[in-house]
């Protein structure tokens, strides 16, 4: 794909994703502008327009793909249509922005990548907390051994998902992918891998409440190539918010958390805790769409290219198979 001057977006999905965390970044980020949005209910296609400064709107994905003075596409539909939206994205030779976890499968992700390659159209999966302040740092500080040897790591999330008539389509198995771990989890699985490497060996347990089609409640113990264990928990029947990442070492500790407010602490040996705030700036994506414009401009590669939501599938694909054979699952 050759250069451009400007990254003019199209959005396809104006739900609470796009409203609050998505789209202020594609208008804001210099060199690039929000053209067009797309959803079905053509009420709500013209009220997110109008709100976000779009120039039109569509009730329909392929139109807005077809527009011409789009040349780049945010996916923020539900998960069962990413891979569809995508493939007609990048065969109109368009840069594509897919949400995560992109796709419901690991055979959607990689569809999705091969499909980007085979028609030079850039592809980034919006894990958008790899680009946050504290994650960067946390990584640096892991980088320089700051407490040593990593033995353990222990993700929790907690938070209270209350039914939304309008995200429907979460409840459906066949339409998100899963439930606390696929949608809510997923970022937490692609951190731990760009923290502490790839994960290789998984054991993994799903509670389901009154949904029986996807789970509201997942405890898995991971292995990462380098034997490092990782235990991560998440709920959605929490009233208590949490969202966090203890990580212990030889010669110290690093707790990250409330992980959305950039708060962490860093424990070492014989000194005091030490504890700094980096929080993100604005909307979550900010950071990520900060990152991506210039590399998009100059040409460069993705920050964050499908490959990894490729190989974040791969793993919640093993911990789903390890809970409903209840044996340990090699990625």
């Amino acid at each position: 794909m050759s250069k451009q001057t400007t990254i003019r977006w199209g959005i396809i999905g104006c739900g609470n994703v796009a409203d609050h965390a998505g789209a202020p970044p594609l208008y804001r980020t210099p060199g690039s502008e929000l053209i067009a949005v797309a959803r079905r209910d053509a009420a709500q296609a013209a009220d997110f327009a109008a709100r976000h400064g779009a120039k039109r709107w569509y009730t329909d994905a392929a139109a807005l793909i077809a527009d011409p003075e789009i040349n780049a596409v945010y996916i923020a539909s539900p998960h069962d249509l990413h891979r569809e939206q995508a493939t007609l994205a990048a065969r109109a030779g368009k840069i594509v922005l897919c949400e995560k976890p992109m796709g419901t499968s690991v055979a959607d992700a990689q569809a999705i990548v091969d499909v980007c390659q085979a028609n030079d159209a850039p592809l980034t999966v919006a894990y958008h907390r790899r680009c946050w302040p504290i994650t960067r740092v946390i990584r640096r500080l892991l980088g320089e051994h700051a407490i040593g040897d990593i033995v353990q790591a222990r993700v929790q999330l907690s938070d209270e998902r209350i039914a939304d008539p309008a995200r429907q389509w979460l409840a459906s198995r066949e339409r998100s992918g899963g439930g606390a771990l696929a949608t809510a989890g997923s970022q937490w699985i692609d951190l731990l891998r760009f923290l502490l490497g790839e994960i290789v060996k998984t054991t993994a347990y799903c509670a389901w409440g009154s949904n029986e089609e996807v789970e509201d409640t997942v405890s898995a113990l991971m292995q990462t190539a380098e034997g490092i264990p990782v235990a991560l928990h998440i709920t959605l029947r929490s009233p208590i918010a949490i969202d966090e990442i203890d990580i212990i070492g030889t010669e110290g500790r690093i707790v990250g958390g409330p992980y959305a407010a950039g708060l962490w602490t860093v424990h070492r040996r014989d000194k005091l805790p030490e504890t700094v705030q980096f929080p993100h700036s604005g909307p979550t994506h900010s950071e990520m769409i900060t990152d991506l414009v210039p590399r998009l401009l100059a040409g460069q590669p993705s920050p964050i290219p499908g490959k990894e939501a490729v190989a974040t599938w791969r793993v919640m694909e093993a911990l789903y198979h390890s809970s409903a054979e209840r044996r340990r699952v090699t990625v």
